[in-house]
């Protein structure tokens, strides 16, 4: 028996089959989204955060312990604008020194700078922070100049920590962040700091608490008369 001979392919059909080469469907792989690399692990503490908070916690500490002990910041004489500033109603909030409030603040940053250690979450809780203590220290000062008329050396001290604290932390945004839109986290960030600065204006202001609010200026001015004349308050109890 004769064999059969197998029908050979034309060359050119042959060269075309043998450049066909099996292709991933475009769809499928367009569909696919690229994953961004996760962010790496802070390996050192935030070294320009930690000092710069450092500062802050310093000076706040200061000026706390001289208004419990009862002295005098340096530069703070009495009557001097220092301290016109540290005893007008702003000095405090609920009964405790204004500077208090403000140590926790920076103690909140040097914690964050030293202990949070994921770069997104680092980032974020420090703008978050250190946006409310900018805020904060903006209304004081505003209230300074344009309310009291009396500017505090101290406070203008803190005001410009917290600025370059603030531009610090803007100017470190990790690249890489997964679904995070600048335009938006500002936003939200500027509506948070109007609704705490606004509070804290109520707040001053008498709403929440009267005792805090505006003294009547006829107490103030017979309370001043009185100290002048060292008059003494006797009374009786039954």
């Amino acid at each position: 028996m004769s064999k059969k001979k197998k029908r050979q392919k034309p060359s050119s059909e042959k060269a075309s089959s043998q450049h066909r080469k099996p292709t991933p469907d475009r769809s499928v792989k367009q569909g696919k989204k690229k994953h961004q690399p996760v962010l790496k692990k802070r390996k050192q503490p935030n070294w320009p955060l930690t000092v710069l908070a450092g500062a802050g916690m310093a000076l706040t500490l200061y000026l706390t312990a001289n208004v419990w002990l009862g002295g005098a910041p340096l530069y703070c004489a009495e009557g001097s604008s220092c301290d016109i500033v540290q005893q007008s109603r702003w000095g405090t909030f609920l009964g405790l020194p204004t500077a208090f409030w403000g140590f926790w603040v920076y103690a909140t940053l040097a914690f964050i700078a030293f202990k949070v250690r994921n770069p997104e979450r680092h980032w974020k809780s420090a703008w978050f922070v250190s946006a409310l203590g900018l805020g904060y220290s903006v209304y004081l000062t505003t209230v300074s100049v344009f309310v009291i008329d009396a500017v505090c050396f101290y406070c203008l001290i803190s005001l410009s920590l917290m600025t370059v604290t603030f531009g610090v932390i803007v100017s470190q945004r990790p690249e890489g962040m997964q679904k995070f839109k600048l335009k938006t986290w500002v936003a939200e960030t500027v509506v948070v700091a109007l609704v705490f600065v606004g509070g804290m204006h109520l707040h001053y202001s008498g709403v929440f608490d009267p005792a805090a609010g505006p003294k009547d200026p006829y107490l103030v001015g017979l309370a001043k008369h009185l100290s002048k004349k060292d008059a003494v308050l006797y009374g009786a109890f039954w």
